[in-house]
């Protein structure tokens, strides 16, 4: 039988403890103003050279044979993030040549004697 903690094993008979979710809409609209601001008052054209740069290694990294013979990519994160691209937009760049990882569900067995 597969153990599942909580279900069939090492249940507990007291209620659980009621679990309060804060409300983070303060700090969520304070977050979007101050990007929202940054994005005003940054070079919008050295972060768009800064990210196109970004895009360019990592396409070249991801048609190189050895990677150490491609386009170094920590400087060029370092200049996109001096230049103040956010790192949603970072992410974004390096996933339009990459993609995302999509890891799947995990699954843990209990093995009768296994010891971990």
């Amino acid at each position: 039988q597969t153990v599942v903690v909580g279900v069939n094993r090492f249940t507990d008979a007291e209620a659980a403890p009621p679990m309060v979710r804060p409300d983070y809409g303060a700090l969520e609209a304070d977050q979007i103003a101050r990007v929202r601001a940054l994005r005003h008052r940054r070079d919008a054209g050295t972060v768009d050279r800064a990210l196109r740069a970004v895009r360019s290694a990592a396409r070249d990294l991801n048609h190189t044979e050895r990677p150490s013979e491609g386009a170094r990519l920590m400087p060029l994160l370092v200049e996109a993030v001096r230049a103040r691209a956010t790192v949603g937009e970072i992410s974004d760049t390096l996933a339009t040549e990459w993609g995302h990882h999509g890891a799947g569900p995990v699954r843990l067995e209990h093995t009768e004697g296994a010891r971990g």
